[in-house]
């Protein structure tokens, strides 16, 4: 008996399967890295925070000289969380690039396996056809027997 149709797209399906497993991986993976970039920055927001607050408190008695170095300090940690800032923009936006990509893999599998289903009920009705056929064949033989039997 020749192999049926659904048994054939099994492959594809397989194929299929193995991408979204692989695309489903690498957004996970970045989601990690995205997630650490966004500590990342909450750190710093957090850490300029309490610089500015530990100042402050100091700022009386404080010379030109500490005062310049304060200021060019606090310039390089906004500066430093402007730069992780436009990071984690772009790691959101190659996470949403990733997962369509997934989405679409995601949805190529759904497809290839409701074809499996069609393809097998279409199997399962042709051969019940054909089933049903040749159980009318060996009743209308039986039938026929049945008549030349009688005298």
């Amino acid at each position: 008996m020749a192999v049926s149709r659904a048994k054939r797209m099994q492959v594809v399906l397989t194929l299929a399967v193995r991408q979204e497993d692989e695309s489903a991986k690498k957004l996970s993976q970045f989601r990690d890295q995205l997630a650490q970039e966004q500590r990342q920055l909450e750190e710093l927001r957090d850490y300029a925070a309490q610089y500015l607050q530990a100042q402050g408190a100091l700022r009386q008695g404080v010379l030109a000289h500490e005062l310049i170095n304060y200021s060019s300090f606090i310039n390089r940690l906004n500066e430093a969380c402007r730069e992780q800032e436009a990071k984690v923009a772009r790691f959101l936006a190659i996470q949403e690039n990733l997962l369509q990509h997934w989405r679409s893999k995601h949805q190529k599998r759904i497809s290839i396996q409701d074809l499996i289903n069609r393809l097998e009920r279409e199997d399962n009705l042709l051969l019940e056809k054909r089933l049903q056929k040749e159980l009318d064949e060996l009743t209308s033989q039986q039938l026929q027997r049945q008549s030349d039997a009688i005298p």
